[in-house]
């Protein structure tokens, strides 16, 4: 999934359309009635809530850690606006999460996922805890302090004025660099709501808190993220985790809703198994996560799923066989042409140096790799959805009796 330019884009546009529609809103917060907007700071910590459970219950820890900064800085910042006792204190606190956000969000963007009570898991609570531990000293310290800094501060935000540190916004910047980059490369969603909850410290954090500008984006901020947890188990339960198609499971699906007029093909690598044991397995992942790509840019509309194994299947809704043979047969002969490059166990990081290296002695092998296609389409409406796939499957058989690399159509 997000293979494209295009695809992984939205994984930017998303976030910023929300965080759009949100500050247009922003100037009509005094429209609402005012037991809604006494209600506000309440929402955020349900949707804060919400993401919580939620990445708890799919076992997603870094957005699950993420997800507790964020409730500590929605409550220290409640205690700074209540003025009870440690005012000055928890306003230091805040100075200090300025920093501490943002890297620590970067540090779980970087971070693999692990579990949330696995060793590492258990590790990065104790990470956490050693921070608390010292801003709970930092409170401790600060009860001495005037109760008038923390009157003036509110006074300055309330202007206006946040007095941050001049290198805050650059530090949030260069951590929005990282995670952005690795939003792109890793094609996540999760980093992408990472993106976005450092986004939202940064409009925070530039606006005076009295004009709903906190409470508006960090209830954003939980929106994305709680977003990104479902989105993503949902690509999980769909999607196949080596090849990035969708699942069996949701071919079945899509089967259930089809039309009146349809066309499925079924796919299968010629010799995958000789390929397996001449170069091993991991080279054979390397080939269907190559071979799904093709199959997935295939025209005419097709939808690509992975049956199983080294099968694959398309659907083409609302096509005859006629319509999608040309596009299967493009699909054919493209993988057919295609050198695959082997990634070897030594391969340099660089893509510079790789190239460098395909040039000389130390080149990457190069397979090529051919398929067999089946097609059946619905020309009796009678047949059900399965019984076309079985026709689709059995022409498939059909092909690699006739020599394999070719298509057979009902």
């Amino acid at each position: 999934m997000y293979g494209t330019f295009g695809q992984r884009l939205m994984l930017f546009l998303f976030p910023a359309t929300l965080f759009a529609a949100l500050y247009a809103a922003l100037p009509y917060l005094g429209l609402l009635p005012p037991s809604w907007r006494d209600s506000l700071p309440y929402a955020v910590y349900l949707i804060l809530a919400l993401g919580l459970l939620l990445s708890f219950h799919f076992n997603r820890s870094r957005v699950f850690f993420v997800l507790l900064l964020l409730l500590a800085f929605c409550w220290n910042g409640s205690l700074i606006s209540s003025g009870g006792e440690g005012g000055a204190a928890f306003l230091r606190i805040d100075g200090i999460l300025v920093f501490l956000l943002p890297l620590n969000i970067t540090l779980f963007c970087l971070m693999r996922e692990k579990g949330i009570f696995s060793a590492p898991g258990r590790k990065r609570f104790v990470f956490l805890a050693l921070q608390a531990l010292a801003l709970m000293i930092v409170v401790k310290t600060g009860r001495a302090d005037a109760q008038e800094v923390a009157g003036s501060w509110l006074h300055s935000v309330e202007g206006g004025a946040r007095q941050l540190p001049r290198w805050v916004l650059p530090l949030m910047g260069g951590c929005g660099v990282i995670v952005a980059g690795m939003t792109y490369v890793r094609r996540s969603l999760i980093d992408g709501a990472f993106l976005a909850v450092l986004a939202a410290l940064a409009i925070v954090y530039s606006h005076p808190a009295a004009d709903g500008t906190q409470t508006v984006f960090l209830f954003g901020a939980g929106l994305i993220l709680t977003a990104s947890v479902l989105q993503d188990s949902h690509n999980m339960a769909y999607r196949d985790e080596l090849t990035g198609v969708l699942s069996r499971r949701a071919l079945n699906e899509h089967l259930n809703g089809l039309g009146r007029r349809y066309v499925i093909a079924m796919l299968d690598l010629d010799h995958f198994k000789r390929l397996n044991d001449s170069y091993g397995h991991d080279v054979g992942d390397q080939v269907l996560r190559l071979t799904a790509a093709k199959i997935q840019s295939v025209g005419g509309g097709g939808r690509a799923y992975r049956y199983g194994g080294e099968e694959f299947a398309i659907v083409f809704s609302g096509k005859s066989t006629e319509n999608v043979l040309a596009c299967l047969e493009e699909l054919r002969a493209s993988i057919a042409a295609y050198r695959f490059a082997i990634r070897g166990p030594s391969r340099p990081v660089p893509s510079r140096q790789g190239k460098k290296n395909r040039c000389g002695a130390d080149a990457d092998r190069n397979i090529s790799v051919t398929v067999s296609i089946g097609v059946a389409g619905n020309a009796d409406e009678k047949k059900s959805p399965r019984e076309v796939l079985v026709a689709a499957d059995t022409e498939l058989y059909r092909a690699k009796q006739r020599g394999r690399n070719r298509i057979s159509s009902s």
